[in-house]
């Protein structure tokens, strides 16, 4: 039910080839990879995303991890949460200071204005390191923590309990 693809019409249209075929349809839409650590399968992002950067993007297989697997991987941050383990740990983008709402070709997390610029062919992912926009420290960073320059994978932490802990504050 990712996107709302359960709700599409083609879904609901009995002259359709997806007439209540949800699975076959989805499969159609999403990207689903099977990951290189830890060899379960994870969504990678919608196709819509590989059919806009056909032949833009190289990876190697050992490249395919799922969102556990990648914390592993990332160094600093915080990729395990004692409460809740890492299936909410959650990503910042790799391009600017902001929280990452997109992983796509199963390697690369995206807040959804980079998202938005990759997908209308302003390839953020071939802008080098240094010409990505810098961090203000973590005083003035929106993401109020230290983190590595713009252009890396950044695991930020449990997005449960970073969200436990901004309501709090407020009540």
């Amino acid at each position: 039910k990712y996107e709302g693809l359960d709700k599409d019409k083609r879904l609901h249209d009995p002259n359709d080839r997806f007439y209540n075929k949800f699975e076959e349809y989805a499969l159609t839409r999403l990207s689903y990879y099977m990951c290189f650590k830890c060899k379960k399968p994870y969504f990678g992002g919608l196709k819509s995303c590989e059919n806009v950067n056909e032949g833009q993007r190289e990876y190697k297989e050992s490249d395919l991890v799922c969102g556990a697997c990648a914390s592993d991987n990332i160094k600093g941050g915080i990729s395990n949460c004692p409460q809740h383990g890492k299936d909410f740990i959650e990503f910042k983008c790799q391009f600017c200071c902001s929280v990452a709402q997109w992983f796509c070709w199963g390697t690369t997390h995206f807040c959804e204005p980079c998202h938005a610029k990759q997908c209308k062919g302003e390839y953020v992912n071939k802008i080098p390191k240094d010409k990505l926009p810098k961090c203000s420290g973590p005083d003035k960073c929106p993401l109020k923590t230290s983190h590595p320059p713009n252009g890396n994978e950044y695991s930020l932490g449990c997005s449960i309990c970073r969200n436990l802990k901004a309501n709090v504050k407020a009540f």
